[in-house]
């Protein structure tokens, strides 16, 4: 009898919990699978830092190079071999002196000022992002041997080097970068001249790894990013690849918000159902419980029935 007065009851608390369950399982997998779409980001974030870095290097060595064919050719005043840039690319060549005078090969003369170089370094130095000649230009330069604090100079164009950084970037929310490691980036997919927003120092230490997963926080306007570093050879110079965690994590959300949907609607129909069937139980017991009543009540006299005076009582005399 008990049990069947808590029937009604514990179809809507069993409603609730399998639904609770259900929910508990669904955010469980989704919040798997947002992890496993950001380790795939960072995955893609790190082999994309890995292939900057080789085209990195063969750019620096390319530039070495040149450099250290200038220097061994300067005091003869030989012809260079063909620059391996595309025309446009090589915006100044030529020899710095100590104060900061760059005479070229053409024997003109030109007074420079290179941002972010050092007074004088054992091997090639990159220099930050420049205001002359032209805006976000970037400077290498080689120590003149046997030439004092002379060092030989070459500066290519920021076009150059944007697009040499685009033709790598897969997707257009990625961005990649060189940067050095005083947190400056010398060169930008996206073009601009501005400072990391966060030390790249420590990255230096060691190369990517493709189960750690490094989200940064960038400018508002461009959210949170995942990044893939790697050295760039021998280089002071870091390949950085910053993947867009909002786009990364976009495709994966709008699955889970139609599942969540479809979970809820299908939750809530549950829970409607559940509270239905409990009320027409409810109603069922309430008529089956007044009908009991109904008949367990004992019958009661007639109204205005009296008691009759038995035919042969005897009349008292008068």
């Amino acid at each position: 009898m008990r049990a069947r007065r808590l029937l009604p009851w514990s179809i809507p608390a069993a409603a609730v919990l399998a639904c609770g369950a259900y929910w508990t399982q669904l955010l469980h997998t989704q919040e798997r699978a947002r992890d496993r779409a950001l380790h795939t980001a960072a995955a893609r974030a790190a082999h994309l830092a890995d292939t900057l870095a080789l085209q990195a290097e063969t750019l620096v060595q390319s530039a070495d190079f040149v450099l250290s064919t200038m220097g061994a050719q300067w005091g003869d005043r030989q012809p260079l071999p063909p620059l391996p840039y595309p025309p446009g690319a090589v915006l100044q060549l030529g020899v710095l002196d100590g104060k900061g005078k760059l005479q070229s090969q053409d024997g003109s003369v030109a007074r420079v000022v290179i941002d972010g170089l050092p007074a004088s370094a054992p091997g090639l130095s990159v220099g930050a992002p420049a205001r002359q000649p032209v805006a976000g230009a970037v400077s290498f330069v080689r120590p003149l041997p046997g030439q004092g604090q002379a060092q030989v100079l070459l500066t290519l164009s920021p076009n150059y080097l944007t697009g040499l950084l685009r033709r790598l970037q897969p997707s257009r929310g990625d961005l990649l970068l060189l940067a050095r490691t005083d947190g400056v980036a010398v060169a930008r997919s996206d073009g601009l001249v501005e400072p990391l927003p966060f030390p790249v120092g420590p990255l230096f230490e060691h190369a990517p790894r493709t189960d750690e997963v490094l989200s940064q926080a960038w400018p508002a306007e461009d959210g949170r990013r995942i990044l893939g570093w790697q050295r760039v050879g021998n280089t002071p110079l870091l390949a950085l690849a910053a993947v867009d965690e909002a786009g990364a994590l976009r495709g994966v959300q709008a699955e889970q918000a139609t599942a969540r949907r479809r979970a809820g609607l299908g939750s809530a129909a549950v829970l409607v159902m559940a509270g239905v069937l409990s009320l027409l139980l409810r109603r069922r017991q309430r008529r089956r419980t007044t009908a009991a009543s109904a008949a367990a009540k004992p019958l009661g006299k007639p109204a205005g029935a009296h008691t009759a005076t038995p035919a042969n009582s005897a009349s008292t005399p008068a």
